[in-house]
């Protein structure tokens, strides 16, 4: 493998250290960072305001380069994805271009946080390990890392932006967007439903006092009413089981293995092979008996649990149970819209199905939507599998265990996207449920976009098609043998796999009363082009006598200028990953090789991976319907930028030009750039500024600094100022979590005590004692 081909391996590594003033941060190690220009460009005079972006860090416990602690490897496991890690907010400050461009970060500290590091260094027993995408403590609970968006908020009769930072198996946290503490939770945790009982409590043990809660990494605010709104879904037990039947059909196929071989091995001694029939058949009949029961282990608990509800019920009847039940019962799939308005507690309905049955979240709610009349739902291409969740130990001996659980309960996304829309006026304070209708628009998506504007109750999404490309999956040890050196590089662990197909960008009218599709015919960008439908940047390379867009090779974030005038979009920024040799598996390929909406041969595909498909960043132009002509489409790529071999671009955000007059090109398009490895003098991380109006023309400037060492970035936002927080919205962290610490064995009662509400968190082992 060429070094200049391959992923930049600077993302491997990240620095864990904090800069910014010592009165907003005490802990801060070194004061904010001036980034430094590179290649003598200036930077440009119209920028302004602040960026943020966060970024997944590691943990505590992260491996740290030899000759600099600061730096760790958050993967060098094999085993960890890089989204498991503490978040860090970065900040780049435009407010003083004449001074320069300054940087601040600050790891966002929740009580977990706390409590890790302290069981990392004090109470071994305690301690917190990874587990796949979570981060867990087997007496404390999972912990909330908020390592992936941000949510800016303007609340009405409140002079200053607030600011959100969130992830999807955690309560998003209010920072201080000048010190960027990370200050309180949204709602109470009582508040909060746990997305399954086995991830709440272990057997005959107390409930976790850090239970897993599944909401979206981006909820939505509305500035027009002043309400943020976000979702706490979860999943049935039975969910789960079912996850376990490959298990099951396997366990029999060795069964019959095991009473084919016998026969045939004990043909002439009757006893022995009366015998090994025997034994196959009560193993046989004891697995039946164990899926037997916990298939109805749900039941016989709702039963118990709630037989005043059900057993009791007018409406009772062996026929009606399962309903009843599934509708009742804390073990039930769940989904629920939560509203806030800054000041008092969460509002929250439970979102049913037309027949009252509850809906079901079968992956996740990675993001939701929001316009003037509704609240978009969808069953978002990021799945939240057992596989994902509760994987082999990290141990060399469980290698072997790990890949034949993946071999076995393993499964590809969901290939459609499932929508769930729910009128906001049915949103009261005096009701509990609200219904849904659904829709489902072919292929998956993880990332979309509402218009705000809903006329005739017509809803507009924009979507990123991730055809066959599956970002809960990622790079392990178990995916290579040991005699694979690669090439003398580090494997690319914890990075997510690449894609397998080309994918779509789509924009699509839903009939939100009708629950319908309306407008399909020219709703998307198709990744293959036949040769009446041209298209000057995907007119490179064929494909079964067929052009492709080289530039829709995994769609990853994007950018917009916030709050359009129009309530529209008309121009949206996507970076894409491309594809890349050293982030293919053999494992997603056999899983994506028949994919459903297959566009790419899969041969082909991995071919043009390993040729490689470079990285890039567009512009996307969305035009209004009542322009169009008959056969037009209404989608166009008009202006993009492909970085070159080695480099991959990330985390676009869009910057309005200081006095823009609000056109959605009228700005900079900021984002991280990798290269390289992190023994470069500038760590191979960056910082490049574009032009909006003019990617394809590359970068005005690139800043740098011999410090600044980025993990995998993620989501930003921009805030035209900052400011010390004067909400007086706060849930204090005793009162928070003392409900559930109370149930706790006295350790655990003391080690909050003396760890976790003060917020102390010990330098070294010798710093364990409590004065």
């Amino acid at each position: 493998m060429k070094k200049n081909s391959s992923f930049p391996r600077s993302i491997l590594s990240v620095s864990r250290v904090e800069f910014g003033l010592k009165q907003d941060n005490p802990e801060a190690k070194y004061p904010p960072l001036k980034l430094l220009v590179k290649d003598g460009k200036q930077i440009p005079s119209g920028l302004q305001g602040h960026v943020f972006i966060i970024s997944a860090t590691g943990s505590v416990d992260s491996k740290s380069r030899d000759d600099n602690k600061d730096i760790v490897f958050p993967s060098s496991d094999g085993f960890t994805p890089f989204y498991n890690g503490d978040g860090m907010v970065y900040r780049f400050d435009f407010d003083n271009l004449e001074e320069g461009v300054f940087l601040t970060t600050r790891i966002a500290k929740t009580p977990c946080y706390y409590a890790d590091a302290a069981t990392n260094k004090c109470k071994p027993n305690l301690r917190f390990k990874n587990r796949g995408i979570m981060r867990m403590s087997d007496q404390l609970g999972i912990r909330n890392q908020l390592n992936t968006g941000f949510l800016p908020m303007k609340f009405l009769q409140e002079d200053n932006e607030r600011l959100l930072i969130t992830w999807d198996i955690g309560r998003p946290y209010e920072i201080d967007t000048k010190t960027l503490e990370a200050v309180t939770p949204v709602g109470w945790d009582r508040d909060w439903r746990a997305f399954n009982p086995l991830l709440a409590k272990l057997p005959l043990q107390p409930p976790f006092p850090f239970k897993l809660v599944q909401t979206s990494a981006h909820p939505c605010f509305d500035e027009n009413t002043g309400e943020m709104f976000t979702v706490n879904s979860g999943r049935s037990l039975s969910t789960f089981i079912a996850q376990l039947c490959p298990v099951l059909y396997w366990a029999f196929g060795l069964i019959d293995s095991i009473r084919n071989r016998s026969q045939r091995r004990f043909q002439q001694v009757p006893d022995q092979k009366n015998f090994f029939q025997k034994l196959a058949d009560a193993l046989k009949k004891t697995i039946h008996l164990f899926w037997s029961l916990l298939q109805r282990f749900n039941i016989a608990v709702l039963v118990r649990v709630r037989y005043r509800q059900v057993l009791r019920s007018k409406d009772f009847s062996p026929q009606s149970a399962p309903h009843l039940l599934e509708k009742r019962d804390i073990f039930a799939n769940f989904v629920y819209v939560i509203s806030w308005d800054g000041k008092e507690k969460i509002n929250k309905w439970q979102v049913t199905h037309p027949n009252g049955c509850p809906i079901a979240i079968k992956q996740s709610m990675h993001q939701i939507g929001l316009t003037e009349d509704y609240v978009v739902l969808m069953d978002t291409a990021f799945k939240f599998l057992l596989e994902e969740i509760l994987p082999a130990p990290n141990e060399p001996k469980y290698e072997e265990i790990e890949k034949w659980l993946r071999n076995l309960i393993d499964r590809p996304q969901l290939p459609d996207s499932t929508i769930y829309i729910v009128r906001r006026t049915d949103l009261k304070s005096d009701v509990k449920k609200v219904v849904a209708r659904q829709v489902v628009i072919p292929r998956e998506t993880t990332h979309f976009l509402t218009d705000y504007k809903n006329p005739n109750d017509q809803i507009t999404l924009h979507l990123a098609h991730v055809c066959a490309w599956d970002v809960a999956e990622w790079i392990r040890k178990i995916d290579f043998s040991n005699s694979d050196n690669n090439g003398g590089l580090p494997h690319m662990f914890g990075m997510t796999v690449g894609p397998l197909d080309i994918s779509r960008i789509g924009c699509y009218v839903l009939d939100a009363k009708d629950a319908k599709l309306i407008e399909v015919v020219r709703s998307d960008l198709t990744g293959v082009y036949a040769d009446n439908q041209p298209n000057k940047y995907c007119q490179d390379t064929q494909s079964n006598g067929k052009e492709y867009c080289k530039y829709t090779w995994g769609p990853a974030l994007y950018a917009y200028r916030e709050n359009p005038p129009s309530g529209h979009f008309d121009n949206i920024y996507w970076s894409f990953f491309g594809c890349w040799e050293d982030i293919f598996t053999e494992q997603g390929f056999k899983m994506y090789q028949n994919y459903k909406y297959r566009e790419i041969p899969a041969d082909e595909v991995r071919l043009l991976t390993k040729k490689g498909i470079k990285s890039n960043l567009l512009r996307l132009h969305i035009a209004d319907l009542d322009t169009l002509e008959a056969n037009e489409n209404r989608l166009q790529i008009q202006d993009a930028y492909e970085f070159d071999t080695g480099y991959f671009g990330n985390s676009p955000q869009f910057v309005p030009r200081a006095g823009s007059t609000g056109g959605s090109t009228d700005g900079y398009i900021v984002c991280v750039v990798y290269n390289g490895t992190d023994e470069q003098p500038d760590n191979g991380n960056e910082i490049w500024i574009f032009d909006a109006a003019d990617l394809k023309s590359g970068p005005l400037c690139k800043l740098w600094h011999p410090q600044l060492n980025f993990g995998i970035s993620v989501h930003t936002t921009w805030l035209s100022k900052i400011g010390k927080r004067t909400a007086s919205y706060n849930i204090p962290v005793k009162q928070d979590y003392e409900y559930l610490v109370k149930q706790q064995p006295q350790e655990i009662q003391e080690f909050f005590n003396e760890w976790v509400y003060p917020k102390r968190e010990p330098k070294d082992s010798g710093d364990c004692s409590v004065s």
